[in-house]
């Protein structure tokens, strides 16, 4: 513990480098194979679009080479997904040093519940919040002389951006968790900073969301609320622990 305390900047900022690259080195791995069936991704991925397109619309793309760049596009973000649980486990490697004996025992835990929450965010992006955003996006503006072509460009991006911020949402109770357990936050800082936090997630939600319709920004800024309640629990219930163990071992300065 005390070798690892004694890490200088330039060896954090060098054993960073090293995730990162590993990290990236199993995105190349999984972007081989993702590629091959880049066709079916992009079509599932599609489907929120697709079925919320007016009649007589359709995706359609106007660039050569469009067609060919969307699907390295899907490749790309398919392997990312499948590439989650490798990450969080180079992020845990570089958070190990700050962390006791024991609580580097949960990584295991640490790498599911990383993988479920994005997974689960994604999956309420898919199937809850983007299809009244697009039936709205596609429908609310559509008329006889008004019809709505996305480009497969446009639509895969906006597609992407809300099902990745979502993801990222979704994780903010497991980084509340290991904060906590590092003494970052607690409980206590959580509840006095829940004004601030309602005032940042309103920015994030309008900076995560592509657009700037109220429907998508709502079903973000939601869940976010709901995660940072949800993370002050978590930091009292696995935070409490440290906090406990950090009074008991001051010194008693009473006579």
């Amino acid at each position: 513990m005390e070798e690892e305390n004694k890490m200088s900047f330039l060896d954090h900022v060098q054993e960073l480098r090293k995730r990162i690259l590993w990290s990236l080195l199993a995105v190349i791995i999984f972007f081989i194979p993702a590629y091959f069936f880049s066709e079916q991704i992009f079509d599932f991925l599609m489907q929120p679009i697709i079925k919320n397109l007016p009649e007589g619309s359709s995706l359609i793309f106007t660039r050569p080479a469009e067609g060919f760049i969307t699907y390295l596009k899907v490749s790309f973000f398919a392997a990312v997904v499948l590439a989650i649980p490798f990450i969080l486990y180079q992020s845990w490697i570089f958070l190990a040093p700050a962390l006791y004996k024991e609580e580097k025992q949960i990584i295991i835990p640490f790498i599911f519940f990383g993988t479920f929450f994005f997974i689960a965010g994604a999956a309420f992006c898919y199937y809850i919040a983007s299809p009244p955003a697009f039936k709205f996006l596609l429908g609310e503006y559509s008329s006889e002389y008004v019809k709505a072509f996305p480009s497969i460009r446009e639509a895969l991006s906006f597609s992407m951006s809300l099902i990745i911020g979502f993801g990222i949402i979704f994780e903010f109770p497991l980084i509340v968790f290991v904060l906590s357990r590092i003494g970052i936050v607690n409980s206590k800082f959580l509840r006095e900073k829940r004004k601030y936090a309602i005032l940042i997630g309103a920015v994030v939600a309008a900076v995560l969301t592509p657009t700037t319709d109220a429907i998508s920004m709502l079903f973000m800024f939601i869940p976010l609320l709901v995660f940072y309640e949800l993370g002050i629990l978590v930091a009292w219930v696995f935070g409490k622990k440290k906090e406990e163990e950090a009074s008991e071992t001051k010194p008693d300065t009473t006579v």
